[in-house]
């Protein structure tokens, strides 16, 4: 079942980099949480909801032009994918390029990614938070 759940990270994250957003919220449970520990000052930590995850992707991609996230190496942790992500753009008023790695995890139940946390500074340090390797 794992492979298939690295599968809808990677389709969910294609989608999303597209805005083709009722392909991405296909992926994510209704209910799911997504939680951001580098959050922006004026943006909550943690939102809930599929609609809310579709609305803050939203505003990414009109704060930045060319806003995308490219995932460069996934470890499958069952239930959790770790993913190392850059997450690039350019400030749609600033003109100011926007190039970040961080590791992202995912976790996923019954077919649907069910929490995002997004923002781990490392490897190690998101695998240890799901007691993956």
């Amino acid at each position: 079942m794992s492979r298939e759940n690295v599968d809808l990270v990677l389709r969910a994250n294609a989608a999303a980099n597209v805005g083709d957003s009722a392909a991405a919220a296909a992926a994510w449970h209704p209910d799911v949480e997504l939680r951001d520990l580098a959050h922006a000052v004026d943006t909550d930590q943690t939102v809930k909801g599929r609609d809310a995850v579709l609305a803050l992707w939203s505003q990414w991609r009109e704060t930045f032009d060319e806003f995308h996230a490219e995932i460069e190496e996934t470890v499958d942790c069952g239930t959790h994918i770790v993913c190392a992500t850059r997450w690039v753009g350019r400030g749609s008023a600033s003109g100011v390029a926007v190039d970040v790695f961080q590791v992202d995890v995912y976790e996923v139940r019954g077919g649907k990614i069910v929490r995002a946390t997004l923002a781990y500074p490392d490897m190690t340090t998101a695998l240890e938070a799901v007691g993956g390797q």
